[in-house]
């Protein structure tokens, strides 16, 4: 399964460190939560063998040499390192905006581990979408649902 650096990793990105221990409980909702959407939500899975890597998000998921960290430097909600492609940070915007957004940026992140660029590519925030947490009406107008945690106007 993917690891949560609790303080048991170093990982290679610099700067990036274990998950302060008041917002591991958040991660372990939302890696739970991820495995739920992979037994109850059918695109899911689907979708991200359509990722450049080709693997589910239950191949992720239970992939242990991907490992959870934070950045305490960084102003934004996660990110994936380019030379380290196993080293995924959700930082403190996603915590602080609670569970769901946690989950949301598991769900992106790992779409970056399967390969999906970033930039102005939408795939990684597609993922979300087609993991249950948006509607296909903001896709489609482009426009915001502030009550679901896609945005369509997140690139990669």
């Amino acid at each position: 399964m993917i690891q949560i650096n609790i303080d048991d990793h170093v990982s290679p990105h610099p700067g990036w460190i274990a998950v302060p221990k008041g917002w591991r409980d958040q991660l372990r909702w939302a890696r739970s939560n991820a495995f739920r959407i992979t037994r109850e939500i059918p695109s899911a899975n689907k979708y991200f063998k359509t990722l450049p890597n080709g693997r589910s998000l239950t191949d992720l998921l239970t992939d242990g040499s991907i490992w959870l960290n934070h950045d305490p430097a960084s102003a934004d909600w996660g990110a994936t390192s380019i030379p380290h492609p196993t080293e995924v940070s959700i930082n403190s915007l996603a915590f602080r905006w609670g569970r769901w957004s946690v989950l949301a940026t598991l769900v992106h992140e790992l779409a970056h581990v399967n390969g999906a660029p970033g930039g102005n590519d939408k795939r990684a925030e597609e993922a979300v979408l087609h993991c249950g947490m948006g509607r296909q009406s903001e896709q489609k107008s482009g426009k915001d649902d502030p009550f679901t945690p896609y945005n369509p106007r997140i690139g990669g």
